[in-house]
C-alpha cells in the first residue's frame, strides 16, 4: 500500500482571496458571433444594374406604340422619371440574406413583406440570362420550392460570380440537410454529360415540333399596337387580292409560321445540355435568353418518351419528366423537357440514366386485348354514321354517301392506329405505359413513385370486360398522370392488389407492452 501523497502546499497554492483579484484583473472582450455556416456571410442588395433594367423594362412596350404615334413622347419622358425614381426606392428596400438555414429577402416600399426560404424546400435554383441581363452584365436567380405554385425566391440582378456562388451554396446546404454530402477534402469529380443538342438536330427538331404558338403571339400583339386598322385591312384583302391572291397569302402564312417554329425551337433550346452533378441533373439552355437549371433526380416522378406522327415516321421522339411540385420554370404540361429531339434509342437511354433503371429499351410491351380494338372501331362506326346522318339531312343522301365513305377511311385507320399504341409491362421496378395517336407517349414511372393508384370502369367498358388502372404521381399541375387504357379487367384488378401491396409503406410494428 503506497502512501498517501502530500497535500500541496499553502505557498504552492494560491488561496481564494488570492485567487479572486486574479482572475478579475483579466478583462478580455467577448469573442464576435460567429455565424452559423459560411454561407451565412452572404447577402446584401441587388447589383445596381437593376436601377437601369426596372425602368426599360417597363418602357420598352411604350416605346413601340410611340414609334407607331400611338402615345407622345412627352409621354414616355414623364413616365420614365417617374418609373425611375420608384425603381430607385424598390432597389433601397430591397435586400437579401442568408440566416438561420434559410434564404430571407426583405422587398417592398409600402408594404414591407419578408420571405423565408428554408434549405430544406429548395428544391432547384434557376439563373437566367435574358438580353436585358447580358446587356447589363447580371444575371437572375430563380429559387423554387417544394410544391410551390410559382417562384418563390427571385433575384433579379445579381453578378454572374455572385450568382454562380449562391446557387452552389443554396444546392450544397440543401443537399446537407437532406443527408446527401460529396466526400469532404475530395474534389468534385467532372459531371457527365448526358445528353446534348447539335445545330442539326435543333433544326429538325423545330421543322418537325411545330410551335404554332408563336404566330399567335405575333397576332396578338399586332392586334393590341394597330387595333382596328389592322382588322380594316383585313376585311379588304379579299376585294384587293381575290381568290387566288387569298390562297398564295394563306400559303405564304403557313411558310411563315414553320419558319416562326424553327427558330422558336432553336433560340429557345440552343446549347442544350444536360449534365449530371451527383443527385441532381443540370440543364443549361437558351441563345437569347441563357437558363440553367438544376433539378433534383428525387423530384423526377416519371420519364415520358414523347412522338408525334412526323416524328414516329423517322424514329425521333422527345424526352419529358414529370417533376413533383415543379413551378415557375415549368414547360409544356407542366413538365421539364430533358431533351427536345434524339432517336428513339438514345431517349430511352436517357430515360435509363434519370430513373437509374436497366433494360427500358428493349421492354416488351404487352398489348391490351382485342376487345380494346373492337370498342375503338365500333367508336369510330359510330362517329362516320352521325357525320353522314347530318350531311345527309342538310345537303341530300348522294352528298351523305359520299362522306361516309370519305369519313370512313381515317376514322378506321385512326382507331386501329390507336390500338396499336397501346401497351404495358413492368420491367426492373418500372411500369411502362404507351398511349396515345396523334402523339404516343411511352411514360415509364418507378413503382416506388407511384402515389396512389385507381382503376375505373365506364359502363361500356363493363360490356367489354375492360377497365383503365390510372398510377397517380405526384406531379406538378398541368402534366397527367401514366395511365393503362382499356387493360383487361381481371389483370387490372390483379395489378391494383399487387402495386397497392408495393407502393404502400411498411407498417409499423406496435411496440412491447411495457416499453418506452
Amino acid at each position: 500500500m503506497s502512501p498517501p501523497s502530500e497535500p500541496p502546499s499553502r505557498a504552492s497554492r494560491p488561496s481564494p482571496d488570492q485567487a479572486a483579484p486574479f482572475e478579475a484583473s483579466i478583462s478580455l472582450p467577448p469573442p464576435p458571433p460567429q455565424p452559423h455556416s459560411a454561407a451565412e456571410q452572404m447577402g446584401g442588395r441587388l447589383h445596381p444594374a437593376a436601377l437601369v433594367m426596372w425602368p426599360l423594362e417597363r418602357a420598352l412596350p411604350l416605346l413601340a406604340l410611340a414609334i407607331f404615334g400611338v402615345l407622345s413622347w412627352i409621354i414616355i419622358g414623364v413616365f420614365l422619371i417617374f418609373s425611375g425614381a420608384a425603381s430607385t426606392l424598390r432597389y433601397l428596400r430591397f435586400s437579401w440574406r442568408i440566416e438561420g438555414g434559410a434564404l430571407v429577402i426583405d422587398q417592398g416600399v409600402l408594404n414591407r413583406q419578408r420571405r423565408v426560404i428554408p434549405f430544406d424546400r429548395i428544391q432547384s435554383v434557376e439563373l437566367v440570362r435574358k438580353l436585358r441581363h447580358r446587356a447589363l452584365g447580371v444575371v437572375e436567380a430563380r429559387v423554387e420550392t417544394v410544391g410551390g405554385d410559382s417562384t418563390e425566391g427571385r433575384l433579379e440582378a445579381l453578378g454572374v460570380e455572385q450568382a454562380r456562388a449562391l446557387r452552389s451554396v443554396l444546392l450544397r446546404e440543401r443537399d446537407l440537410r437532406h443527408g446527401v454530402s460529396a466526400a469532404a477534402g475530395q474534389p468534385e469529380p467532372p459531371a457527365p454529360v448526358l445528353a446534348s443538342m447539335s445545330p442539326g438536330r435543333l433544326l429538325i427538331a423545330g421543322m418537325t415540333g411545330g410551335r404554332v404558338g408563336v404566330a399567335a403571339v405575333l397576332v396578338g400583339i399586332a392586334e393590341q399596337v394597330f387595333g382596328q386598322r389592322l382588322l380594316t385591312a383585313l376585311e379588304r384583302l379579299p376585294g384587293v387580292l381575290g381568290v387566288r391572291g387569298i390562297i398564295l397569302a394563306a400559303l405564304a402564312i403557313l411558310v411563315v409560321v414553320f419558319l416562326l417554329s424553327v427558330v422558336a425551337t432553336t433560340v429557345a433550346y440552343w446549347d442544350f445540355t444536360v449534365t449530371r452533378e451527383r443527385d441532381a441533373l443540370r440543364i443549361r439552355r437558351g441563345l437569347l435568353q441563357q437558363r440553367s437549371d438544376t433539378l433534383p433526380l428525387r423530384r423526377v416522378q416519371a420519364v415520358r418518351v414523347e412522338q408525334n406522327l412526323i416524328r414516329r415516321a423517322f424514329g425521333l421522339a422527345a424526352v419529358r419528366a414529370d417533376v413533383a411540385g415543379r413551378a415557375g420554370g415549368n414547360d409544356e404540361g407542366g413538365t421539364t423537357v430533358l431533351l427536345p429531339l434524339a432517336p428513339w434509342t438514345e431517349a430511352v437511354t436517357l430515360a435509363q440514366a434519370v430513373l437509374d433503371r436497366e433494360g427500358l429499351a428493349g421492354a416488351p410491351l404487352a398489348p391490351m386485348p382485342l376487345r380494346a380494338r373492337r370498342r375503338r372501331l365500333v367508336r369510330a362506326v359510330a362517329f362516320v354514321a352521325v357525320a353522314a346522318a347530318a350531311v345527309g339531312f342538310s345537303l341530300g343522301w348522294t352528298e351523305a354517301a359520299l362522306a361516309g365513305v370519305a369519313l370512313s377511311i381515317p376514322a378506321i385507320g385512326g382507331a386501329l392506329e390507336s390500338y396499336r399504341a397501346l401497351g404495358h409491362c413492368e420491367v426492373d421496378g418500372v411500369m411502362v405505359a404507351r398511349a396515345g395517336l396523334l402523339v404516343r407517349r411511352t411514360t415509364f414511372v418507378p413503382v416506388e413513385r407511384v402515389q396512389t393508384l385507381a382503376l375505373a370502369r365506364s359502363p361500356f367498358q363493363r360490356l367489354a370486360g375492360l377497365a383503365t388502372l390510372e398510377l397517380q404521381i405526384a406531379r406538378s399541375l398541368g402534366g397527367a398522370d401514366p395511365t393503362l387504357i382499356d387493360i383487361d379487367a381481371a389483370l387490372g384488378g390483379s395489378l391494383l392488389e399487387s402495386l397497392a401491396q408495393r407502393v404502400a409503406p411498411p407498417r409499423r410494428q406496435p411496440s412491447p407492452a411495457g416499453s418506452g
